[in-house]
């Protein structure tokens, strides 16, 4: 895992050379929230995180926010198909008998269905920016050592950070660690979902017919493009 990663960092020194020295920047700082741990505590208070653990056998990874964990837990509720890809009605059943008006919980698991919502739009924006930071990536969500698959850490990281963006105001945790946060979070996702609608928008003005002149910009967004291919192809291998 760690050589993959490495791999692919250095397969997207050319985006990074291209892109605004400022926005990569702003971009950088948001590694932060790839601490699951400190986000799972300002939204759910380190308590609704662990209802995933109900009738599992993950309980050695109760501490462990790495790979392993989320693989134990969504391998227990069935989430991941042959293809490691989200069984979203299994992922919604599971949501909606862990968090429902029985125990007054709804709220946060509406959001967290909404997370996942978000995180399906995005596509492969959330994975791309992990690639710019393999190093800091492989580091600090443990895959560089870990025997795990991370398919189920990129799922839970992504819903995770949308989830704790727009968590229920009785689920937050008023602190000053967790008010600091939330200008992080809103800046953030601001820029993960404006990069994912510039491209959208790049994608909507081609015309209909015949063929633009590739420049710059295209030939960088056509690169991007190869690269998401690598990457699916190296994960899927």
């Amino acid at each position: 895992m760690s050589s993959v990663l490495h791999l692919l960092g250095f397969l997207w020194l050319p985006l990074l050379v291209y892109s605004d020295s400022n926005d990569i920047g702003g971009l950088q700082k948001c590694t932060e929230l790839l601490n699951t741990q400190k986000l799972v505590y300002c939204c759910g208070k380190s308590f609704l995180d662990k209802f995933l653990f109900v009738g599992s056998n993950c309980t050695p990874y109760w501490d462990d926010y790495g790979p392993c964990r989320y693989e134990c837990l969504y391998r227990h509720w069935e989430l991941l198909d042959q293809y490691n890809q989200i069984k979203k009605p299994e992922l919604y059943m599971m949501i909606t008998s862990l968090y429902s008006p029985l125990n007054g919980y709804d709220k946060y698991g509406a959001a967290l269905k909404a997370a996942h919502e978000t995180c399906e739009a995005l596509g492969s924006r959330h994975a791309d920016f992990l690639l710019l930071y393999s190093n800091q990536v492989s580091d600090r969500m443990g895959m560089a050592s870990s025997t795990c698959l991370p398919y189920a850490m990129l799922h839970a990281q992504c819903t995770t950070v949308y989830l704790t963006a727009n968590c229920p105001l009785e689920n937050w945790m008023e602190d000053s660690t967790c008010n600091s946060l939330q200008k992080l979070l809103s800046s953030c996702t601001k820029k993960l979902d404006e990069k994912t609608n510039v491209l959208k928008g790049k994608e909507d003005g081609l015309p209909d017919k015949g063929c633009r002149p590739i420049g710059s910009e295209g030939l960088h967004l056509l690169l991007a493009s190869f690269l998401t291919l690598m990457v699916s192809m190296l994960l899927s291998a």
